[in-house]
Protein backbone atom coordinates (compact mmCIF):
# COMPACT_ATOMS: atom_id res chain seq x y z
CA UNK A 1 0.00 0.00 0.00
CA UNK A 2 1.25 3.87 -0.66
CA UNK A 3 2.47 5.57 2.06
CA UNK A 4 -0.35 8.27 3.02
CA UNK A 5 1.92 10.93 4.24
CA UNK A 6 1.76 13.04 0.71
CA UNK A 7 -2.14 13.20 1.09
CA UNK A 8 -1.46 15.15 4.27
CA UNK A 9 1.79 16.96 2.94
CA UNK A 10 -0.36 18.25 0.13
CA UNK A 11 -3.27 20.14 2.43
CA UNK A 12 -0.88 22.93 4.44
CA UNK A 13 -1.10 26.21 2.46
CA UNK A 14 -1.05 29.76 2.64
CA UNK A 15 -2.25 31.18 -0.41
CA UNK A 16 -1.36 29.74 -3.90
CA UNK A 17 1.08 31.38 -6.56
CA UNK A 18 2.10 29.57 -9.20
CA UNK A 19 -0.37 26.71 -9.14
CA UNK A 20 1.19 22.91 -10.33
CA UNK A 21 -1.45 20.70 -12.42
CA UNK A 22 -2.25 17.12 -11.12
CA UNK A 23 -1.44 15.40 -14.03
CA UNK A 24 0.36 12.72 -12.46
CA UNK A 25 -0.02 9.19 -14.13
CA UNK A 26 -1.30 6.67 -11.34
CA UNK A 27 -2.62 4.13 -13.51
CA UNK A 28 -5.52 1.90 -12.13
CA UNK A 29 -4.67 2.87 -8.57
CA UNK A 30 -7.24 3.53 -5.93
CA UNK A 31 -5.37 5.99 -4.42
CA UNK A 32 -1.29 7.06 -4.46
CA UNK A 33 1.06 9.97 -3.69
CA UNK A 34 4.23 10.95 -5.57
CA UNK A 35 6.72 10.87 -4.13
CA UNK A 36 6.50 8.14 -1.95
CA UNK A 37 8.55 7.84 0.82
CA UNK A 38 7.37 3.78 1.38
CA UNK A 39 9.31 3.48 -2.10
CA UNK A 40 12.39 5.64 -1.06
CA UNK A 41 11.04 8.37 -2.69
CA UNK A 42 11.57 11.88 -1.59
CA UNK A 43 11.47 15.35 -1.76
CA UNK A 44 14.09 17.51 -4.41
CA UNK A 45 17.69 18.83 -1.78
CA UNK A 46 17.09 22.29 -1.23
CA UNK A 47 19.79 24.94 -0.57
CA UNK A 48 19.82 28.14 1.66
CA UNK A 49 19.36 31.39 0.07
CA UNK A 50 18.14 29.65 -3.53
CA UNK A 51 15.19 29.83 -4.69
CA UNK A 52 13.36 26.12 -4.14
CA UNK A 53 9.82 24.07 -5.72
CA UNK A 54 9.01 20.53 -5.73
CA UNK A 55 5.35 19.16 -6.50
CA UNK A 56 3.27 16.62 -5.06
CA UNK A 57 0.72 14.58 -6.71
CA UNK A 58 -1.66 12.89 -4.94
CA UNK A 59 -5.10 10.61 -5.79
CA UNK A 60 -7.50 10.42 -3.04
CA UNK A 61 -9.38 7.34 -2.56
CA UNK A 62 -13.46 7.32 -2.09
CA UNK A 63 -12.96 4.95 0.94
CA UNK A 64 -10.67 5.10 3.99
CA UNK A 65 -10.06 1.22 3.73
CA UNK A 66 -8.17 1.94 0.44
CA UNK A 67 -5.47 3.69 3.24
CA UNK A 68 -5.91 1.90 6.36
CA UNK A 69 -7.89 -1.52 6.06
CA UNK A 70 -9.09 -0.95 9.90
CA UNK A 71 -11.51 1.95 8.46
CA UNK A 72 -14.53 0.05 6.68
CA UNK A 73 -16.03 4.31 6.04
CA UNK A 74 -16.77 6.41 3.10
CA UNK A 75 -13.85 9.40 3.13
CA UNK A 76 -15.31 12.31 2.40
CA UNK A 77 -12.09 15.06 2.40
CA UNK A 78 -8.85 15.12 3.74
CA UNK A 79 -7.66 18.00 5.45
CA UNK A 80 -3.78 18.93 6.97
CA UNK A 81 -3.67 20.27 10.36
CA UNK A 82 0.02 20.68 10.97
CA UNK A 83 3.32 20.18 9.70
CA UNK A 84 6.48 19.82 12.00
CA UNK A 85 9.76 19.83 11.05
CA UNK A 86 12.44 17.83 13.59
CA UNK A 87 15.87 18.74 12.96
CA UNK A 88 17.89 15.05 13.18
CA UNK A 89 21.09 16.39 15.14
CA UNK A 90 19.40 18.85 17.81
CA UNK A 91 15.89 17.03 17.85
CA UNK A 92 14.17 20.28 17.85
CA UNK A 93 11.22 21.09 16.49
CA UNK A 94 10.19 23.68 13.51
CA UNK A 95 7.91 24.91 11.32
CA UNK A 96 8.12 25.11 7.59
CA UNK A 97 7.57 29.08 8.15
CA UNK A 98 10.72 28.79 10.33
CA UNK A 99 13.27 27.48 7.46
CA UNK A 100 11.28 30.05 4.89
CA UNK A 101 9.33 27.24 2.92
CA UNK A 102 5.40 26.91 2.69
CA UNK A 103 3.24 24.24 0.81
CA UNK A 104 0.66 25.82 -1.73
CA UNK A 105 -2.22 23.50 -2.46
CA UNK A 106 -4.32 23.57 -5.69
CA UNK A 107 -7.65 21.57 -4.71
CA UNK A 108 -8.91 22.49 -8.09
CA UNK A 109 -11.62 24.73 -6.88
CA UNK A 110 -13.36 21.81 -5.05
CA UNK A 111 -13.52 23.40 -1.73
CA UNK A 112 -13.08 27.23 -0.64
CA UNK A 113 -10.28 26.07 1.38
CA UNK A 114 -7.79 24.89 -0.77
CA UNK A 115 -5.88 22.54 1.50
CA UNK A 116 -8.96 20.54 1.76
CA UNK A 117 -9.03 17.97 -0.99
CA UNK A 118 -12.32 16.08 -1.76
CA UNK A 119 -12.03 11.87 -1.99
CA UNK A 120 -12.44 10.46 -5.46
CA UNK A 121 -9.57 12.94 -7.31
CA UNK A 122 -6.21 13.71 -8.12
CA UNK A 123 -4.50 16.68 -7.09
CA UNK A 124 -1.24 18.45 -6.43
CA UNK A 125 0.66 20.94 -4.18
CA UNK A 126 4.36 22.81 -4.68
CA UNK A 127 6.61 22.93 -1.77
CA UNK A 128 8.35 26.19 -2.15
CA UNK A 129 9.84 29.05 -1.11
CA UNK A 130 13.75 30.45 -0.62
CA UNK A 131 15.27 28.43 2.35
CA UNK A 132 16.90 30.45 5.29
CA UNK A 133 18.71 27.70 7.46
CA UNK A 134 20.10 24.83 6.42
CA UNK A 135 19.80 21.06 8.27
CA UNK A 136 18.44 17.64 7.88
CA UNK A 137 15.04 17.64 9.16
CA UNK A 138 12.41 14.82 9.39
CA UNK A 139 9.25 15.52 8.39
CA UNK A 140 5.56 14.72 9.99
CA UNK A 141 2.16 15.33 9.06
CA UNK A 142 -0.67 15.67 11.48
CA UNK A 143 -3.70 15.01 9.25
CA UNK A 144 -7.81 15.26 9.43
CA UNK A 145 -9.33 12.17 7.54
CA UNK A 146 -13.10 12.89 7.49
CA UNK A 147 -15.41 9.96 7.27
CA UNK A 148 -19.43 9.63 7.08
CA UNK A 149 -20.47 7.83 10.57
CA UNK A 150 -24.32 6.70 9.97
CA UNK A 151 -24.41 9.81 8.04
CA UNK A 152 -22.71 12.34 10.15
CA UNK A 153 -19.21 14.08 8.79
CA UNK A 154 -16.40 13.07 12.00
CA UNK A 155 -13.15 13.66 11.75
CA UNK A 156 -10.19 11.04 12.51
CA UNK A 157 -6.60 12.35 13.50
CA UNK A 158 -3.78 10.37 11.91
CA UNK A 159 0.34 11.48 12.55
CA UNK A 160 2.65 10.22 9.69
CA UNK A 161 6.23 10.09 9.40
CA UNK A 162 8.92 9.11 7.21
CA UNK A 163 9.90 11.80 5.39
CA UNK A 164 13.25 13.95 5.42
CA UNK A 165 13.69 17.08 3.97
CA UNK A 166 17.71 18.05 3.09
CA UNK A 167 18.91 21.85 3.48
CA UNK A 168 21.96 22.31 2.47
CA UNK A 169 23.80 25.65 3.97
CA UNK A 170 24.98 27.52 6.73
CA UNK A 171 21.87 27.19 9.55
CA UNK A 172 20.35 30.75 11.24
CA UNK A 173 18.79 28.19 14.10
CA UNK A 174 20.61 28.73 17.15
CA UNK A 175 21.76 25.74 18.29
CA UNK A 176 25.00 24.85 19.07
CA UNK A 177 27.42 23.20 15.55
CA UNK A 178 30.70 20.97 16.13
CA UNK A 179 33.46 22.17 13.98
CA UNK A 180 34.06 19.36 11.30
CA UNK A 181 37.73 18.62 12.26
CA UNK A 182 36.19 17.05 15.77
CA UNK A 183 34.67 14.05 14.29
CA UNK A 184 34.67 12.12 11.39
CA UNK A 185 33.56 9.17 9.41
CA UNK A 186 34.74 6.47 7.41
CA UNK A 187 34.97 5.18 4.60
CA UNK A 188 32.30 7.09 2.67
CA UNK A 189 31.11 5.20 0.91
CA UNK A 190 30.96 1.94 3.09
CA UNK A 191 30.58 -1.44 2.28
CA UNK A 192 30.52 -3.74 5.39
CA UNK A 193 31.92 -1.29 8.50
CA UNK A 194 31.36 2.51 9.17
CA UNK A 195 34.08 3.94 11.86
CA UNK A 196 32.78 7.21 13.60
CA UNK A 197 36.08 9.06 14.88
CA UNK A 198 34.42 10.70 18.34
CA UNK A 199 35.72 13.73 19.41
CA UNK A 200 34.34 13.30 22.93
CA UNK A 201 33.86 9.84 24.33
CA UNK A 202 30.33 11.71 25.68
CA UNK A 203 29.36 12.62 22.75
CA UNK A 204 25.90 10.38 21.16
CA UNK A 205 25.47 9.64 17.70
CA UNK A 206 22.81 8.37 16.16
CA UNK A 207 21.85 7.36 12.38
CA UNK A 208 18.75 7.96 10.00
CA UNK A 209 18.18 6.56 6.54
CA UNK A 210 16.35 8.74 3.91
CA UNK A 211 13.09 7.53 5.55
CA UNK A 212 13.34 9.59 9.00
CA UNK A 213 13.98 5.89 10.17
CA UNK A 214 16.71 5.80 13.22
CA UNK A 215 18.94 2.77 12.41
CA UNK A 216 20.40 0.19 14.50
CA UNK A 217 23.97 0.97 15.51
CA UNK A 218 25.01 -1.94 18.29
CA UNK A 219 27.98 -1.25 17.60
CA UNK A 220 31.64 -1.81 19.36
CA UNK A 221 31.72 1.42 21.57
CA UNK A 222 35.22 2.35 21.75
CA UNK A 223 36.18 5.78 23.98
CA UNK A 224 36.95 7.30 20.71
CA UNK A 225 34.92 5.67 18.51
CA UNK A 226 32.10 3.50 17.03
CA UNK A 227 32.47 0.81 14.63
CA UNK A 228 29.19 0.01 13.05
CA UNK A 229 28.01 -3.00 11.07
CA UNK A 230 26.48 -2.24 8.15
CA UNK A 231 26.42 -5.10 5.82
CA UNK A 232 22.80 -5.61 6.23
CA UNK A 233 21.39 -1.69 5.52
CA UNK A 234 20.37 -1.49 2.14
CA UNK A 235 22.33 0.69 -0.51
CA UNK A 236 21.36 4.40 -0.51
CA UNK A 237 22.17 7.52 1.40
CA UNK A 238 22.40 7.72 5.01
CA UNK A 239 22.55 10.63 8.03
CA UNK A 240 25.06 10.64 10.86
CA UNK A 241 23.94 12.55 13.56
CA UNK A 242 26.71 13.52 16.64
CA UNK A 243 25.93 15.68 19.47
CA UNK A 244 28.47 16.71 22.18
CA UNK A 245 28.96 19.65 24.67
CA UNK A 246 29.79 21.30 22.17
CA UNK A 247 26.46 21.29 19.47
CA UNK A 248 25.67 19.37 16.88
CA UNK A 249 26.57 18.41 13.80
CA UNK A 250 25.21 15.82 10.58
CA UNK A 251 27.50 14.00 7.94
CA UNK A 252 25.81 12.24 5.16
CA UNK A 253 27.29 8.29 3.95
CA UNK A 254 26.64 6.54 1.15
CA UNK A 255 25.97 2.53 1.73
CA UNK A 256 26.95 0.92 -1.71
CA UNK A 257 27.75 -3.17 -0.78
Amino acid sequence: MRNFTLIASLLFAAAASAQCDPDFDFGTAEWGASPDASIGEQFDTAYVDTPYADVFHVLVPTDASAIDPMFQLPLDSVILSSVVLTDTTSLEQYTLEDIGLEIVCNNLGSSPNPCTLIAGAQYCASLEGTPTSGGVFQMSLDVEAWVTVFGVGVAQPYSFAGYILDVIGESSIDVGHVKEANWNVYPNPVNDVLTIEKGSADAWVKVFNLAGQEMDIAALNQASRLIVNTADWPNGLYFVSYQSNEGVSTRRVVVQH
